[in-house]
């Protein structure tokens, strides 16, 4: 049986012929499961991230010719998506997404536990560093504003305090970046990856755009460390990102509630006009509401168009992050707020605005739709009862018209007996020379008075005749 079944599958496939795929189609989606890998993290690091947008392919791969010739390594193919460069000493990923371009630099600390690790990271994270690429490389970048900017620093943890050791890296990296004197910002931090390493932050920017993580190694392997600061640095990222839909979601919002008053004074003058109105005053009403609904729906349906891609950007960025957050499996430090806990305070509310902001502008567009329609009907139910006047009006007319022909025919019929009956007299005149009819001595007015009657019943019979059949034609 199996056998008979697959003889039939091949020549299903013999009379199907066989699949035409585009060369090496197979090899690169396969390769997609294992491309873009984190990068490669060291004990003691710093990984810097950045995500511009408006920058060109031909921009991009520029830049990352400049930091290949950098690294001493051969540039990739024009056209790469993404592409991964490790020296001794740092390392650099690019990747081109679908509206954006990030980077990821890492950049490798001596791991020399009598030097305090801000005094290595004062000079690195500042502004005016240009760290182990070349000023050309920014030169080519800095044209292009930044929408999310981190630094995470990697170090082993001490063995006692690891809370003071984080409050004091933390506080002297706020000094070391931020021009201010104020540093007593409230720090967050938790458990992560099932207590294998504990992340810090403030969520503050520095005089960069930067904002600055400390991811303290408990007991991560390689592979484990290097996807937490992958997830580390996509939080932030994606939430850098989805932040771009909230603006916008002021700007929509605002002129929907515009809108909104627009639609319900339209509404209320639907239902306030009277009956008592004339025809015609009611006919302008309705086209003037009509044209005031079609203004309405099409500056709703701009803002649609206008805001549809930002606001799905926004939810899917969103998802991202709630995703990552997710799997850093935070648990809590005493003492201390998590990541989690403070954007599902801060960052949430902004995204449930610009998801109830999308959602307006849908319901305003059913809500002029309903409206239309409502219109619609009471356009239609007056032109259905004018039609039933039209109707009504034609009846009587074709009723009298009725009449008049029944008169006409009557009349019709009188004439017709008339030059009948005249006729006969011409002929009661002739036969009244016939001596044999003249001998009967009938006076030619009897004869035709005689005749009046049966020939005014023969022409009401001829012409009833010919009305029952035209009537059946």
């Amino acid at each position: 049986m199996s056998t008979v079944v697959d003889t039939a599958s091949e020549q299903a496939l013999q009379v199907a012929g066989p699949l035409q795929l585009p060369p090496r189609t197979h090899a690169e989606l396969h390769d997609e499961l294992h491309a873009r890998p984190p990068l490669r993290t060291t004990a003691c690091c710093v990984v810097s991230y950045w995500a511009q947008a408006g920058l060109s392919a031909e921009v991009a791969e520029a830049a990352l010719r400049v930091a290949c010739a950098d690294a001493g390594q051969p540039a990739p193919q024009a056209g790469a998506r993404h592409h991964l460069i490790e020296t001794g000493g740092w390392a650099l990923k690019y990747e081109r997404h679908g509206e954006f371009v990030s980077w990821q630099l890492r950049l490798d600390l001596p791991a020399d536990p009598r030097q305090e690790p801000e005094l290595l990271l004062g000079a690195m994270l500042r502004a005016d560093a240009r760290h182990a690429l070349s000023p050309a490389f920014f030169t080519l970048l800095g044209e292009h504003p930044m929408l999310a900017a981190t630094h995470v620093v990697v170090w082993p943890v001490e063995e006692d305090g690891m809370l003071r050791q984080a409050r004091r890296v933390m506080a002297q990296l706020l000094a070391a970046t931020r021009s201010d004197d104020d540093t007593s910002h409230n720090l967050l931090g938790s458990w992560i990856a099932d207590e294998r390493a504990a992340v810090f932050t403030h969520l503050l920017l520095d005089d960069a755009g930067f904002t600055r993580f400390l991811l303290l190694d408990v007991q991560l392997s390689e592979q484990q460390r290097a996807r937490e600061v992958q997830r580390i640095v996509e939080i932030e990222g994606y939430r850098a990102l989805a932040m771009l839909g909230f603006p916008l979601a002021h700007q929509e919002s605002a002129q929907l509630g515009v809108l909104e008053r627009r639609l319900l004074q339209a509404v209320d003058q639907f239902a306030g006009q009277g009956h008592q109105a004339g025809e015609s005053e009611q006919q302008l009403q309705d086209r003037r509401l009509f044209a005031e609904l079609v203004a309405i729906a099409s500056e709703v349906e701009h803002g649609v168009a206008r805001s549809r891609y930002r606001f799905s950007a926004t939810r899917a960025y969103h998802r991202i992050v709630a995703r990552r957050l997710q799997d850093l499996r935070e648990s809590r430090i005493q003492g201390l707020q998590t990541l989690g806990g403070f954007l599902s305070r801060r960052f949430t509310p902004a995204m449930e605005f610009c998801e109830s902001t999308d959602a307006r502008l849908s319901d305003v567009a059913q809500r002029v739709q309903r409206v239309v329609e409502l219109i619609k009907v009471r356009v239609e139910t007056r032109r259905e009862d004018d039609n039933q006047e039209v109707l009504q009006a034609l009846g009587r007319r074709q009723h009298l018209q009725l009449r008049l022909q029944q008169t006409v025919e009557g009349l019709s019929v009188v004439a017709i007996s008339y030059y009948a009956v005249s006729l006969l007299s011409y002929v009661f005149k002739l036969l009244k020379t016939v001596p044999a009819i003249e001998a009967l001595h009938i006076p030619v007015e009897a004869a035709v008075g005689a005749s009046v009657i049966p020939v005014v019943l023969m022409v009401a019979w001829f012409v009833r005749r010919i009305r029952q059949h035209h009537s059946v034609d």
